[in-house]
């Protein structure tokens, strides 16, 4: 079953250029926890990112190297800022298709390892019919932030 797709559009990965995509996170969960996209790092870490949602709804989960975590509930019209030096994924805490536009800059690259190997820190489930951040059980701390 398909969890998610991204629209890229093909530009230049190169500095000066911005990327944009649009990414559709479809309904759904895994046991009690919700679809969501893999997450990443950035590549070139002192990199931004934002995402504008345009329909549906979810979470924008957001980590640092050292475990530190914020979410922002995303809904149609929410801009979610991703600082530098953040890792992050998408979460679809809705009944409807979760769609929303990323723009980041040409040369930021993605590092997907560090959350394969580690995972985020957090999870978010449901619980009573609502979605609830939770400690992950599987998470494994980088050593040295």
């Amino acid at each position: 079953r398909l969890v998610y797709q991204v629209k890229e559009v093909s530009i230049p990965e190169k500095e000066g250029h911005i990327i944009y995509s649009t990414t559709i996170i479809y309904p759904g969960k895994v046991g009690k926890e919700y679809f969501m996209t893999k997450g990443h790092f950035h590549a070139k870490e002192n990199t931004a990112e934002i995402y504008f949602c345009l329909s549906g709804e979810g979470y924008l989960l957001m980590q640092t190297r050292q475990g530190k975590v914020s979410t922002i509930y995303m809904q149609p019209g929410v801009l979610g800022y991703i600082p530098p030096y953040w890792g992050h994924r998408t979460i679809n805490t809705g009944s409807r298709e979760f769609v929303f536009l990323t723009l980041f800059p040409g040369d930021a690259g993605h590092n997907y390892e560090i959350i394969q190997k580690h995972g985020f820190a957090k999870i978010m489930v449901e619980e009573n019919g609502k979605p609830v951040l939770k400690d992950n059980p599987r998470y494994i701390p980088l050593k040295n932030g």
